[in-house]
């Protein structure tokens, strides 16, 4: 090969890897647009780029979401893990992993697995996980101290539980949990309380974060 075909591909190699990094930010942006209005309320209300940064959500980490639904969270966690992270989207509810699974497929997040629990075990990889996060679902859980003592089996060494819970308010009549309860539940599951994060208290949630004991 002469120096001016070696030019000429090397030329074309560096735009083709353009082209895919640029299709692969496109794809990302695209994945976090809200699918209505209400998510767009809530994404506005629970800041997600502030919650992933105060627990500690970096590229190339394996994160699980307890309580996924229909993704509104999980694409926010695979974007932020990126194509060389992992991200376990659990639920009870198949209908809305189904969903999920459309939802991710149709944005190319393929570091993206759902994993229908039940509510005694969320069903995680064992040994796997750099953080598992709860939000929003704390409350609806029949018994949490089972559920998330099951699931600690899934974390690293070192690795996280991060719950964003809503503390009970008559004036709002939100159902939640006193942050007392929740770290005495948490701590007979095993974990230990690390600190609580308080910037959404204006949503009416906090951020909680355990390790394990």
């Amino acid at each position: 090969m002469n120096r001016l075909k070696k030019v000429v591909l090397l030329v074309g190699l560096v735009v083709l890897s353009g082209s895919v990094w640029a299709s692969a930010q496109q794809a990302s942006q695209g994945a976090l647009d809200p699918e209505d209005a209400n998510e767009a309320r809530l994404n506005r209300l629970q800041l997600p780029e502030r919650t992933m940064d105060a627990i500690g959500i970096v590229a190339g980490m394996s994160v699980a979401e307890i309580g996924a639904g229909r993704g509104r969270w999980v694409v926010q966690l695979a974007v932020r893990v990126g194509t060389r992270g992992r991200v376990y989207a659990e639920d009870i509810d198949e209908s809305a992993l189904n969903h999920l699974s459309k939802r991710c497929a149709r944005w190319g997040l393929h570091q993206v697995e759902t994993v229908l629990g039940d509510a005694s075990d969320p069903k995680l990889p064992a040994g796997q996980l750099d953080r598992i996060f709860v939000i929003s679902s704390y409350h609806h859980f029949a018994d949490p101290v089972a559920l998330l003592r099951k699931a600690r089996a899934g974390l690293k060494p070192g690795g996280k539980l991060a719950i964003g819970e809503w503390f009970p308010s008559q004036a709002t009549g939100t159902t939640g949990t006193e942050p007392e309860v929740l770290k005495a539940q948490m701590a007979a599951a095993g974990y230990m309380f690390e600190r609580m994060e308080t910037f959404l208290q204006g949503n009416g949630m906090n951020i909680y974060l355990f390790t394990v004991r």
